[in-house]
């Protein structure tokens, strides 16, 4: 711990004292200083903004050049909101905004008559941590999650989050995963992050793109009988509330491998008519579609020609 406390970390801190102060404010007004924050950080660094647009491109490749810029402009806000109500629920605790989240599907996970444990997904929408302690107030659960790079990031991430959450686990904590599910506890997993080509992905339609998605919730599954649920929210500016839908997710009947891939592309489905619903309210900002299926690295840099805009699928 004390290593944190080194130089080079004291910007990584600095920025969080700002951010701690920042959820100090009224919520409207922490949403206009994080909108701010986020266009200059954007301006600043073209290359995030960069991963927004070829996401989009490829997303949605109806959009004219116009559209497009205006749905970035909306992504970055919306995704500014998002990061507010992380700081919101760290530093100042979800209480005053649960009554505000509506859940709807919450049965799913109050089963206690089913002893073999719930696998929760989940997708990068806006609100995530906002929308995921409310939903645990609830109904307690676990989570898996990857350390971010930043030590100090990390670190305030983890503490933060295990007050939110009954336990953390790293997701290559498999066997206790796998135990905990058997004593017929919730664990939540991401789905939708490109892992590359690893053992426990698949390729399967995203917005008609062959997409890189996780199939470890799918096995695991199989492998202890628990049941899966889809965990999918949206904000509505206008009212200021959040709208939580858990959707019980069937399995496939076919054999594996052939199972993973239809689990894949059944949950993918799902998660796409949510993201059509609010498009600017997912986490563009990540690069969703780095990995093609031939198991090359798509290049996330634009490549102008003339006034059109096309994406470089060389790596």
């Amino acid at each position: 711990m004390k290593y944190l406390w080194l130089p080079w970390y004291w910007p990584t801190w600095t920025m969080f004292g700002v951010g701690w102060c920042l959820a100090r404010l009224p919520l409207g007004l922490q949403y206009l200083v994080g909108r701010l924050i986020a266009h200059v950080f954007f301006s600043l660094v073209p290359r995030r903004k960069a991963i927004i647009q070829v996401n989009l491109l490829l997303a949605f490749p109806e959009l004219t050049v116009v559209q497009r810029d205006e749905m970035t402009r909306k992504t970055i806000e919306e995704f500014s909101r998002s990061m507010v109500e992380t700081l919101f629920v760290w530093f100042r605790g979800v209480h005053a905004l649960l009554e505000r989240v509506n859940i709807s599907g919450l049965e799913q996970l109050c089963n206690h008559e089913f002893a073999q444990g719930t696998i929760l997904l989940g997708a990068h929408f806006a609100s995530l941590d906002l929308c995921g302690t409310a939903v645990s107030q609830r109904s307690p659960f676990q989570i898996t999650y990857r350390d971010i790079k930043n030590p100090v990031a990390n670190y305030l991430a983890v503490s933060r989050r295990r007050r939110a959450y009954e336990k953390l686990y790293l997701a290559t904590e498999l066997k206790t995963v796998v135990n905990e599910l058997r004593n017929g506890k919730t664990v939540w997993f991401a789905t939708d992050q490109d892992m590359g080509t690893r053992k426990a992905t698949c390729f399967a339609p995203f917005f008609g793109v062959e997409a890189s998605t996780i199939t470890t919730p799918f096995r695991l599954a199989r492998l202890t009988g628990a049941r899966v649920v889809l965990m999918t929210h949206t904000r509505n500016n206008r009212e200021r509330t959040w709208d939580v839908e858990l959707h019980p997710i069937e399995l496939s009947k076919l054999a594996a491998p052939d199972c993973y891939v239809a689990d894949a592309t059944n949950v993918n489905r799902v998660i796409e008519q949510v993201i059509r619903s609010q498009p600017a309210q997912y986490f563009w900002v990540h690069r969703r579609f780095k990995t093609m299926a031939n198991g090359q690295r798509r290049d996330y840099r634009l490549q102008k020609s003339g006034h059109s805009t096309r994406v470089s699928h060389s790596g």
